[in-house]
């Protein structure tokens, strides 16, 4: 059976300490952590002996593109504004290799812009363009790129598996892949089972979440037949809890003075959901 590390994105618990944050997700009985891709805002070395002191191992980082807030569009019709996110994406990658982790996340278009300002063909070529750059130092430093579809409610140019591997291919880079996230698949795949089986060739990574992006057990994601489906893949890379509490704003995780609270329970939770899952494929394997 296919071994992997489960997993919490650290942004989900928003700007409070790093430190703080890692504690947390220690003490939910996590072994991993996706650091917010923010090379700017942390010094490595302070990173690192947050992670040794929490006993968490870095999985990836999470990359931030929402536009206009920042420049980071690989698709943007201007080359300056391409230019800026392809600096962002090296930067990831410099400060994932200075951390320690294996893979730093990229979104081919920015986030939150839903439809092309100049053409989708010409959009998609950039974006190629500006990810073949950037696979060229994730090479040097081995450091792999994992590209994430986004539902079509928060991104346009790649929202699902089809397209993420269309985009993978067209990159043609084996430091290149994708990562699924079981939230934004429920939107846009018609079968998430089988979404993780076309997936399996370039699957670096999964994030997961139940289908109204609160905790495992909360909504009604066929958790079972996702674990299922990564196990009959012998997928080894880890899983990533992306949580978020109720409340409105999508974007924007702590909402209020009960919101942290609120998500140690869902990490509790959907840790306990995921590992039965998981233990059941045990006494019962996948075929």
């Amino acid at each position: 059976m296919a071994a992997h590390r489960l997993s919490v994105c650290a942004w989900i618990y928003g700007d409070a300490p790093l430190e703080r944050t890692l504690a947390r997700i220690a003490a939910a009985g996590y072994d991993g952590v996706e650091i917010p891709g923010e090379p700017d805002a942390f010094d490595p070395r302070n990173v690192r002996r947050a992670l040794a002191n929490a006993g968490l191992a870095p999985v990836g980082l999470t990359a931030s593109c929402a536009v206009p807030a920042t420049r980071r569009d690989l698709a943007h019709p201007d080359p300056a504004v391409r230019a800026d996110a392809a600096g962002y994406l090296t930067a990831c990658l410099r400060f994932a290799a200075e951390i320690g982790a294996p893979l730093t996340q990229m979104l081919p278009s920015g986030e939150t812009r839903l439809a092309p300002i100049a053409t989708r063909a010409e959009e998609w070529a950039w974006s190629v363009a500006g990810m073949q750059g950037a696979a060229r130092e994730a090479e040097r430093l081995e450091v792999k790129i994992s590209i994430e579809p986004l539902n079509r409610y928060e991104a346009y140019l790649v929202t699902n598996v089809d397209e993420a591997l269309a985009y993978v291919d067209t990159v043609d880079s084996p430091w290149v892949g994708m990562t699924l996230d079981l939230f934004h698949a429920h939107l846009e795949e018609p079968d998430i089972r089988q979404a993780i089986l076309k997936a399996a060739p370039r699957l670096l990574h999964v994030h997961v979440a139940d289908t109204n992006r609160r905790g495992l057990g909360h909504g009604h994601l066929d958790v079972a037949a996702c674990a299922h489906a990564l196990d009959t893949i012998g997928y080894r890379g880890s899983i990533v809890l992306e949580v978020m509490p109720p409340g409105p704003d999508p974007f924007r995780s702590i909402k209020d003075a009960r919101s942290a609270e609120i998500l140690d329970g869902y990490l509790r939770e959907s840790r306990a959901v995921w590992r039965a899952c998981w233990e059941s494929l045990r006494r019962f394997p996948a075929a």
